[in-house]
């Protein structure tokens, strides 16, 4: 299936990405905020920012909810370079209306001023500091989830595996669109797959900023999908995007968490790129792509079998 007809007006002609340099990424950062800024938020939600134990956080709840509320922690793509709580406002605050949970963005270190394992190092102490604080913040301490796109999705599905082998509990379930969890960039889809925006020597590039490059990517908290055992996980949606060059990674990585015993959602999204839930909610697809998440979200929180 070709890419969406709206996303593809709106994105043009494919650009060929420069290489990414340490000097290119304040100009790239700047762009990617001006696009965030940009992004149409919905009405009837309520954000405000916190420090969850030296970590900036934002809290995004629906006007007017009550106590009790299921708690999505959520954290944003970027290549573990770009992005923070203010581009990625639209994104959570429309996950909030559309699921009626409450979404704590984590504003967590980047690379490469602060490398691995910096940012996953802030999303793990700002996940366990929202389960200590879930009551406090007007969420159900027992319905605290983890979730992210691209990046956050890297980070989410390493963080499952640093809780598991520390004895922690899991989150009640794990939910990772397009996520990159194999950082050899070797699957079939990185080069068979003809969508914009990502290319195999861009997302070495972000690899090298990330872990340096002579970093070792196969370590289980850089790339998930290359650790001995992938048992005793929590149950993980997995979202995969058609025109997506990771497509193949969330795809790969589903089958082995469902092999290991992990009870696995995996569905992949027809005419959509890398990077759909940054794109205007205006456009058809990805509204129709919001819904679907909301949905998988409110089931997995069991929100519509709650009492009212």
């Amino acid at each position: 299936m070709p890419l969406d007809p709206e996303i593809a007006a709106l994105l043009g002609e494919p650009q060929p990405l420069p290489p990414i340099t340490a000097e290119l990424i304040p100009m790239i950062r700047m762009g990617m905020a001006a696009t965030g800024q940009a992004l149409p938020r919905p009405q009837g939600v309520a954000a405000r920012d916190l420090d969850a134990d030296g970590v900036p956080v934002r809290l995004y709840r629906p006007q007017g909810a009550g106590a009790g509320l299921p708690l999505l922690v959520f954290l944003h793509g970027g290549g573990w370079m770009l992005g923070d709580l203010e581009t990625h406002d639209a994104v959570c605050a429309h996950l909030c209306a559309r699921t009626g949970a409450a979404i704590l963005a984590v504003g967590y270190r980047l690379a490469p001023e602060h490398p691995f394992p910096a940012g996953l190092d802030d999303c793990e102490r700002a996940f366990g500091w929202a389960r200590r604080e879930a009551a406090a913040l007007g969420c159900d301490p027992a319905w605290v989830a983890l979730g992210g796109e691209s990046a956050g999705s890297n980070l989410t599905a390493a963080i499952t595996l640093r809780l598991r082998d520390q004895g922690l509990a899991q989150p009640l379930f794990q939910l990772l669109v397009h996520p990159a969890t194999s950082l050899d960039f070797a699957l079939p889809s990185i080069t068979g797959v003809d969508g914009p925006g990502l290319t195999q020597a861009y997302m070495t590039d972000c690899r090298a900023l990330y872990i340096g490059a002579d970093g070792d990517y196969a370590q289980p908290g850089v790339s998930p999908y290359l650790a001995a055992d992938h048992s005793g996980l929590a149950p993980a949606i997995v979202l995969t995007a058609e025109l997506d060059q990771l497509r193949d990674d969330g795809e790969y990585y589903a089958a082995k968490l469902a092999a290991a015993g992990v009870e696995t959602l995996c569905q992949r999204l027809p005419g959509l790129p890398h990077g759909f839930m940054f794109l205007p909610i205006t456009l058809t697809a990805v509204e129709t792509s919001y819904g679907l998440i909301a949905g998988l979200v409110r089931r997995y929180f069991r929100m519509d079998a709650q009492p009212a």
